[in-house]
């Protein structure tokens, strides 16, 4: 539930550069701190804010990656997905990727925020329900065994 709004202020800030008069390049990264990733044809990208299946990347390649993007005005405007494939198949280096990076076109969502405090008070919700059942439950055996033990002592009394 917090990744989810974690996730939702994310993209509120990405909306937030998109609608300002900043140049920006958004980059959105694979799961970053892995270190034994392949170096050989293994770089993706794509604009547009589209996805690419997650996988990992290093923290040194994305700060390249940063940097690159200084370099190409092209990219300015727009949200990058970047992630590893599989050994071959991608690109040695940033450069031809991002050559052909367009400046986004993509109409995105608004706001998720919205939907993402929706989903958190449903879920808080269950959570309150499935715990006054419990509850209620733990209030219910615990008087059946005060109950029994009460019988237990008036007997032998």
């Amino acid at each position: 539930m917090l990744g989810h709004m974690a996730k939702g202020w994310n993209y509120e800030g990405e909306q937030l550069l998109r609608t300002s008069d900043v140049d920006y390049t958004i980059i959105r990264p694979g799961v970053m701190g892995k270190d034994d990733i392949p170096s050989e044809k293994v770089l993706a990208l794509v604009d547009n804010g589209q996805d690419l299946p997650v996988t990992p990347v290093t923290h040194s390649i994305i700060a390249g990656l940063c940097v690159e993007c200084l370099d190409y005005p092209n990219a300015a405007r727009s949200t990058l997905t970047a992630m590893n494939v599989e050994a071959g198949t991608g690109e040695d280096s940033y450069a031809p990727l991002l050559a052909k990076v367009k400046s986004d076109t993509k109409k995105f969502p608004t706001s998720l925020i919205d939907e993402h405090k929706k989903a958190a008070r449903n879920g808080a919700a269950i959570l309150a329900t499935v715990m006054a059942a419990l509850l209620s439950g733990a209030v219910a055996i615990l008087k059946s065994v005060g109950g029994i033990l009460m019988g237990l002592t008036i007997q032998k009394s």
